[in-house]
């Protein structure tokens, strides 16, 4: 229905219908009282100008007795009885209005809803393809220690060897392709395991300088053999820390290993202490390639690494994404900075307080137990 007002040139009301006073809440309305002072994005403002040209207009915020209301206005200027007057036509949409906000509203929720599921579905779709190739690569990767264990066991069961030292050369392939074997299943085990969040953690309070310098002195042979020299800068005083000690081992581990592994002939590997009350971090700085800063995440993706598992020297690759879920669910974090043609330094941030839950810090049943445990 449509309100009719006709007003006169000085603004006086002349006739307005039924349905317009039943609109504007006032039977006779001055022209002024109707007017906005200012738009309302997204509607305009019913003002003077409005009335100078006859015309629609569409959205136009009128002003009222108790507030305003959006309506559609149509302008016509008239004669009535030889006085010049201007027709105003009012219709209220303010209903229809706040109807299409709504609807709109719930056309951006659907289109997002449908966006997200379609990204959802993709990011399903390479997760699935990522399987695939997990389950593929890791099968090659096992399969190479196992048959170089196999051959060399069946060689010596043949005694198909002429001296002691190749009995000896056969009896150590099979010891150093069963502990890469062991490293490839606890990585794999471990990946479930996060993966499926049944990880086990025993934390307690532990000094780390010690704890560092035990994982150091294991790799001394290692970075010699790279001819890589291996430094650690030690404080003199205790940093106390709460960890899990065989999960930090795993982690360091695989820190300084990599740090040896990708470094320079001639390189360094240089490991050094920072601490605060809260924290405590463990820099492992290498004199390597470098990385470039867009490939950091894809470090700690597993994704990634999974997708480039045949690219890794030995193994599934998998050790940066497993060492940084191991170190956040201790309270932690495992952080990166690297140069390109200098070199890079990881760092772990151990708490030297409680963070975690109480179920956390309870004694390890089994001391002796693998990485895989």
């Amino acid at each position: 229905m449509l309100g009719f007002l006709i007003f006169n040139r000085t603004g006086r009301c002349l006739f307005i219908n039924a349905h317009g006073e039943q609109l504007l809440g006032i039977a006779k309305p001055k022209l002024k009282e109707l007017f906005t002072a200012t738009d309302r994005p997204p509607f305009r403002s019913f003002n003077v100008d409005l009335l100078k040209h006859d015309g629609f207009y569409q959205d136009v915020m009128v002003q009222k007795a108790d507030g305003g209301f959006v309506a559609n206005v149509g302008v016509k200027r008239v004669n009535v009885s030889g006085v010049h007057a201007v027709l105003i036509m009012l219709q209220d949409v303010t209903l229809q209005k706040k109807l299409q906000r709504e609807i709109s509203a719930k056309q951006n929720e659907i289109k997002a809803a449908f966006e997200e599921l379609l990204k959802q579905n993709q990011q399903l779709k390479e997760l699935d393809l990522a399987k695939d190739r997990f389950i593929a690569l890791t099968s090659h990767e096992l399969r190479t220690p196992l048959a170089a264990i196999y051959a060399s066991a069946e060689i010596l069961k043949m005694k198909l060897y002429d001296t002691p030292e190749q009995m000896t050369e056969f009896i150590e392939m099979i010891y150093e392709q069963g502990h890469h074997l062991q490293e490839l299943v606890n990585d794999i085990l471990d990946f479930a395991k996060i993966q499926a969040g049944k990880m086990d953690f025993f934390v307690g309070q532990y000094d780390l300088i010690p704890f560092v310098d035990a994982i150091m002195n294991h790799y001394v042979g290692m970075a010699e053999a790279n001819n890589v020299k291996l430094e650690c800068q030690k404080p003199s005083a205790p940093l106390p820390c709460y960890f899990d000690d065989v999960r930090l081992r795993q982690v360091l581990s695989n820190i300084i290993n990599n740090a040896i592994k990708y470094n320079r002939q001639g390189g360094s590997v240089k490991i050094h202490f920072e601490s605060s009350a809260d924290m405590v971090k463990v820099f492992v700085e290498d004199s390597g390639k470098g990385i470039p800063a867009d490939q950091f995440d894809k470090v700690f993706n597993e994704f990634e690494t999974v997708g480039n598992m045949s690219q890794h020297h030995k193994g599934t690759g998998l050790g940066m994404p497993i060492s940084r879920k191991l170190t956040e669910a201790m309270g932690g974090k495992l952080l990166l900075k690297s140069t390109v043609g200098v070199g890079s330094t990881f760092w772990v941030e151990v708490p030297a307080q409680k963070v975690l839950e109480e179920s956390f810090y309870q004694k390890r049943p089994d001391a002796s137990a693998d990485f895989a445990a």
